[in-house]
């Protein structure tokens, strides 16, 4: 089985339309397009005489997956639906369809997956595409309810909230944002919007709606850090959640550091007697003792800003008396 594209086959039935890309039909993604989330894979096998397929991802092949077998064509009729894990950049897919072990024809697709949190460039050759359109919300709306009321948007409950059937990848993390987590997903999204379900805001606009506190607190602070100036909450914080505290979308030294990256080769403010700079790492942070915490970057820095340049925790200007935080002799 693929390592790159985990096949995971979920149980609906999507309404039939015309054949219209051969015996492939691609439906999410669209050729060359690009996507900036491992959302799903679907297409329509418009051949019907087709017992099995397979899947070369960037030149990693699948086993076969039988699609022919009359318990998958009661399921999902001629539709293939996968859980895509795309490499950043451009992944080509080519699927092959076979009918008795013999090859009748071959798909490709070509998807450039380039996530928001990475800032990576599309070439001009890849198109943004969106799930929640008319022409592909058709497929789907024969089960799924494609134009949900926003009490169903809202909805506490799993089976009663239609984003979370299709969505609930996004939550499988460990720490999920208190809107997700409770499925209130028109708190963030417009039931109606450019694209559809799109959220009116972005950034500190929409996240300062319910961290007022937060507003406050940055407008107190003489030097603010600069995506937290620019309201980009969203260059740290994933959303939905993560598996990093705080919904941080790296662990805290490699999300630092992917602007900092200088710090890497350098020793950081003192050289110690082992001939290195600081830890940054690998080691308790003695001003959270009993946390278990390990030594990071906010273990000095506070992330949003503070009253002395460098953002200190103890807001002092004298770098010894940061020291002394810790190294209290």
């Amino acid at each position: 089985m693929l390592k790159r594209l985990l096949i995971q086959i979920t149980v609906v039935v999507l309404a039939s339309v015309p054949a219209a890309w051969g015996a492939i039909e691609f439906i999410y993604p669209s050729p060359n397009s690009a996507v900036t989330s491992s959302g799903h894979l679907i297409f329509k096998l418009n051949q019907t005489e087709v017992s099995s397929l397979r899947i070369t991802h960037n030149g990693l092949v699948s086993d076969p997956v039988d699609v022919g077998s009359p318990e998958y064509r009661k399921l999902f009729q001629d539709f293939f639906i996968a859980q895509s894990l795309w490499d950043p950049g451009v992944n080509q897919l080519v699927i092959d369809l076979f009918n008795g072990g013999q090859k009748v024809e071959s798909a490709t697709l070509s998807v450039f997956y380039a996530p928001e949190e990475s800032n990576q460039k599309v070439p001009p050759e890849y198109t943004p595409i969106a799930m929640h359109r008319p022409e592909k919300e058709r497929y789907c709306q024969s089960c799924h309810v494609v134009n949900p009321t926003p009490a169903q948007m809202n909805s506490s409950i799993e089976k009663n909230n239609p984003c979370y059937i299709c969505h609930k990848k996004m939550l499988a993390v460990k720490y999920v944002h208190g809107p997700a987590g409770t499925y209130s997903c028109g708190y963030c999204h417009a039931s109606k919007g450019n694209p559809k379900h799109a959220v009116p805001k972005r950034g500190a606009a929409l996240c300062y709606e319910c961290h007022s506190d937060m507003s406050v607190q940055i407008s107190k602070k003489k030097f603010v850090h600069g995506p937290v100036e620019a309201g980009m909450c969203e260059a740290c914080h994933d959303p939905h959640g993560s598996q990093n505290e705080s919904q941080l979308i790296k662990p805290i030294n490699e999300l630092c550091l992917s602007c900092h990256g200088h710090i890497r080769n350098q020793k950081h403010v003192v050289m110690t007697t082992t001939g290195e700079g600081h830890p940054l790492s690998g080691k308790n942070d003695p001003s959270k003792q009993g946390s278990g915490r390990q030594m990071s970057c906010i273990s000095c820095h506070s992330p949003h800003g503070g009253n002395v340049r460098y953002f200190f925790i103890n807001n002092v200007e004298d770098r010894m008396a940061l020291c002394q935080a810790c190294h209290n002799k």
